[in-house]
């Protein structure tokens, strides 16, 4: 049997590739720090991993949301602790008020200030929208033009009186003839259809979001809670009937009136704040288990895809020389030739 050089340098071609290949994955592997081809690497354990990963991506994908949600909780609460503040101030200022129509400025101003703060957005959404964030839940009682609640709050003071609350006649009407509309006509207005149609675009239900793995919350608020229709009803009421045509014992009449309206609205807004304040809570302890369980995942996953940062650098170090001193052996078998131990003559 004869063997040739160029047979030996052939038989290297093989080993080489092979070579090659193990050491290209593994400087991917160092690289990456990563096996490069889990489903060798792992086998029957597969399935175990991609399990584990749905689990994670699951857990980052609610931690991440729970981001959005907090910060829209946050906002939400800062605009009820700024409309309560208002609403304080409007108190403060009835009581201490000793000018006849200083109500109406009140009134106004602070209905202004409401129809602002009850369209806070946070993220392009308005916070107090319920599951409707795309519209402004406070239509503008103050809109150029007028609006569809001054429309019908002069109607019903219209047919209720058998004038506009702007005329001089008005100057005539009874403390207790005005409480009579400020508790029937004039407080409809702030209830059911009527609500909707000429103050609220917003949705009566609230957003609900997963802020762990089955467990949902309530994330949202809406213009529609009792506490926004005290509050407008109020400074409504002020503002329209405060001032002049009006006697001072009618100006009285309203002004007790609006102060027990923003009373109640204050209270209620409180209770919505604690119910917001509960739902910060949960969405703050559904983080912290959560990053917890994601630690533990994060490690399992690891302990199955991570190589060994030493094995692998010994290894492409072991691969290199042997790569090496391949090329050295193949490329002294092919400078071989019988040539040069043929006799000269």
């Amino acid at each position: 049997m004869f063997v040739s050089s160029s047979y030996l340098a052939g038989s290297l071609v093989q080993p080489v590739l092979q070579m090659q290949t193990s050491l290209a994955q593994t400087v991917q592997e160092a690289s990456t720090g990563e096996y490069a081809d889990l489903g060798i690497q792992l086998g029957a354990q597969s399935g175990y991993e991609v399990s584990l990963r749905n689990q994670t991506g699951l857990l980052q994908g609610l931690t991440s949301s729970n981001a959005l949600v907090a910060v829209g909780l946050g906002t939400t609460q800062n605009a009820l602790a700024s409309i309560q503040s208002a609403a304080q101030s409007a108190l403060q200022n009835l009581a201490a008020a000793s000018t006849a129509g200083q109500g109406q400025s009140i009134g106004t101003s602070s209905l202004q200030s409401l129809i602002a703060a009850t369209n806070t957005t946070s993220a392009g959404q308005y916070v107090f929208g319920g599951i409707n964030t795309a519209s402004a839940p406070m239509q503008d009682y103050f809109a150029a033009g007028g609006s569809s609640a001054k429309a019908a709050i002069d109607q019903a003071f219209q047919t209720n009186f058998g004038f506009a609350p702007t005329d001089p006649a008005a100057s005539s009407i009874t403390a207790s003839a005005m409480q009579s509309f400020l508790s029937g006509p004039f407080a409809a207005q702030f209830q059911g259809s009527a609500w909707q149609t000429g103050w609220s675009s917003a949705s009566n239900n609230n957003a609900v979001a997963e802020i762990a793995p089955g467990q949902f919350a309530q994330v949202s608020a809406n213009a529609n809670n009792q506490g926004f229709q005290n509050l407008t009803e109020g400074y409504a009421m002020l503002s329209e009937f405060g001032g002049a045509p009006f006697s001072a014992s009618v100006q009285q009449t309203v002004a007790s009136s609006a102060t027990s309206l923003i009373g109640a609205g204050i209270s209620q807004m409180t209770a919505m704040q604690a119910t917001l304040g509960t739902v910060q809570q949960k969405v703050t302890d559904a983080n912290s288990a959560m990053s917890s369980q994601l630690g533990i995942l994060q490690t399992e996953v690891g302990s199955l895809d991570n190589v060994d940062p030493a094995a692998t650098s010994v290894k492409i170090n072991e691969l290199t020389s042997q790569l090496q001193t391949a090329y050295e052996l193949t490329s002294r078998l092919h400078s071989l030739s019988l040539a040069q131990y043929l006799p000269t003559t």
